[in-house]
């Protein structure tokens, strides 16, 4: 039975032993159940793309699919390209590189059925002792890693791919790995907003598409000692001061960091979208407590209107760079986008559905099968997500 809040929830799809085989049960209960989409974890450029695309055919409506895309969309997806790390093009300084660096990502990713990254990464390279951020941050100086990510967005997100600033506010001052625990960062709340918030601020006023918040706990500025995930005032600055509208979405769940913190219930209370919780039966669960919480669903409203747009013809590509997605909306007509009036910035106009690329057309192999398949004809549309 479709659970309407189960769209808010974006379970994991991993690439075990040469193929996705052994997620079938997961894509069966998230797709009865209405989840929003999922995150992927490798396999080959023609097994994602088949599998992206039978995911939507069975769901019968958008889904959101993603995946970590930090350096490239070679990262995750053999076959496409892999790119230097974030830490090379913060170096480098060029944020012409850097904007190709995300057009790469926003057009290969789109040809396999991806239409969000979760990148870039807007931490800060401060914390020698870092375990985890280190190359994948573009550097040490708020305004250089700050223009580095909007350039990044830019790229990825004007080429057809929701793009995501993580770790909010900020990952680059821990010495705990939030995979295997809380870290907890005891810096005043003031600084953490001058310096490690000033590159999200940047990736904001880029038009990001979506915010991702650290599993990490922040004790000066939310004295409840809650991760970031879960923290009222540090998603309210968010909201607030920084004014960002657009999609919050979580870490994954099977970090300890999370699950060390609260439980995806109460994550789902606080945020847009819980991605990667760590079993499909906490859908309901999640959903739950998200309509408990917030019984006027304006998040919920929110997400049908993303789901909305994704039904929207693409616009006409303008000034000289191949568009499919904006972080404005789309002129009124082709005089208003040569005049350059692309109205007033919109963080809900990014998920217009382009046509599919020719490489993603021909993959679709499976489907002369569409006529006859339904959702009873879903193993066999999944046997193809594996090498041959």
């Amino acid at each position: 039975m479709i659970q309407p809040r189960a769209r808010l929830v974006c379970p994991a799809l991993r690439w075990r032993r040469g193929s996705f085989r052994s997620n079938r049960a997961t894509i069966d209960a998230a797709l009865a159940a209405g989840v929003g989409g999922f995150i992927l974890f490798g396999g080959t450029r023609d097994a994602v793309t088949a599998l992206t695309s039978a995911l939507r055919d069975i769901a019968g409506r958008p889904l959101l699919l993603g995946s970590d895309f930090e350096r490239g969309p070679g990262q995750q997806v053999k076959g496409l390209t892999e790119l230097p790390p974030p830490a090379a093009l913060g170096y480098l300084n060029d944020l012409d590189v850097t904007y190709a660096c995300g057009q790469i990502t926003g057009t290969e990713a789109r040809a396999v059925g991806l239409t969000w990254a979760f990148a870039p990464v807007c931490d800060l390279d401060v914390e020698p002792k870092n375990p985890i951020v280190q190359t994948r941050s573009f550097g040490a100086d708020p305004q250089v890693v700050g223009a580095q990510a909007a350039a990044w967005i830019r790229g990825c997100q004007e080429h057809g791919v929701l793009a995501c600033a993580k770790h909010f506010p900020g990952h680059g001052r821990t010495t705990t790995d939030s995979h295997e625990g809380l870290p907890v960062v005891d810096v005043p709340a003031s600084e953490l907003q001058q310096a490690d918030c000033a590159p999200f601020a940047a990736a904001v006023q880029a038009g990001v598409g979506s915010v991702m918040p650290a599993h990490v706990a922040y004790p000066a500025w939310d004295s409840t000692g809650s991760a970031a995930t879960f923290s009222k005032p540090i998603l309210g600055y968010l909201r607030d001061t920084i004014r960002f509208d657009g999609l919050v979405v979580t870490d994954a769940f099977i970090m300890a960091g999370a699950t060390a913190a609260a439980p995806e219930g109460l994550a789902a209370a606080l945020v847009s979208l819980l991605l990667a919780p760590d079993e499909a039966r906490q859908l309901g669960e999640a959903g739950r407590a998200y309509a408990a919480r917030f019984p006027h669903a304006a998040f919920v409203d929110r997400m049908e209107e993303l789901y909305s747009e994704a039904r929207q013809p693409a616009a006409a590509p303008a000034h000289g760079r191949a568009s499919s997605l904006s972080a404005r909306p789309r002129p009124a007509s082709a005089a208003a986008a040569e005049a350059g009036d692309t109205g007033a910035p919109n963080n809900l106009g990014l998920l217009a559905a382009v046509p599919d690329p020719p490489e993603r057309a021909e993959a679709r192999t499976w489907r002369t099968q569409e006529a006859e398949a339904g959702p009873a004809d879903a193993p066999e549309l999944l046997e193809q997500f594996e090498d041959d």
